[in-house]
């Protein structure tokens, strides 16, 4: 009779081994993870650039300068800045500031986005002047939707006939 409640007990102690833990449910749903867009149909860039400025249409002369701008995008392909650069064309400075209207085509799938802007402003080298202007660029997404690197070349025209090409390399980060 031992032997028999021995055995019985065993049997107990692991048939409720079979019984632990959850079901086992299989699935052949596939759900595949959507990839970030690089660029968001909303963004806040802060930009910080280096510049070269083409002097040789106007009496400052050539320079290399740097400045800041913020570009806001209210849609994923349009979107307004403003922006401030100064260079050393000649002994004060010759400051630039702004805004402009910006126009881009976000290609996700290389993280490139290549647009054009048309500008206005004033250029000051204690005698202030107003400019208009129009360019593009190229930006490319480092970090999907967060930083990026940016070229982009430009033509301003001055009223007071100190017309300057300028080129601008820098890095650009997304809020």
């Amino acid at each position: 009779m031992k032997k028999l409640a021995i055995g019985a007990l065993a049997s107990v102690i692991l048939a409720t081994g079979a019984f632990a833990g959850q079901p086992m449910v299989t699935s052949k749903e596939y759900k595949p993870i959507i990839p970030q867009p690089c660029f968001r149909e909303i963004e806040l860039q802060l930009d910080i650039f280096g510049s070269y400025n083409d002097g040789s249409r106007n009496g400052y002369g050539d320079g290399w300068g740097g400045g800041i701008a913020l570009n806001y995008f209210f849609t994923r392909y349009f979107g307004v800045g403003a922006e401030g650069n100064v260079y050393d064309g000649n002994v004060n400075g010759v400051w630039n500031y702004g805004g402009r209207f910006i126009a881009r085509y976000p290609i996700d799938s290389a993280c490139l986005a290549p647009y054009a802007f048309v500008a206005g402003g004033a250029q000051s080298d204690g005698n202030t002047s107003g400019t208009v202007g129009a360019g593009g660029g190229l930006e490319y997404r480092v970090i999907a939707d967060k930083l990026g690197i940016f070229g982009e070349g430009r033509y301003t025209w001055s009223e007071n006939d100190n017309d300057s090409a300028q080129v601008r390399l820098g890095l650009r980060v997304v809020f």
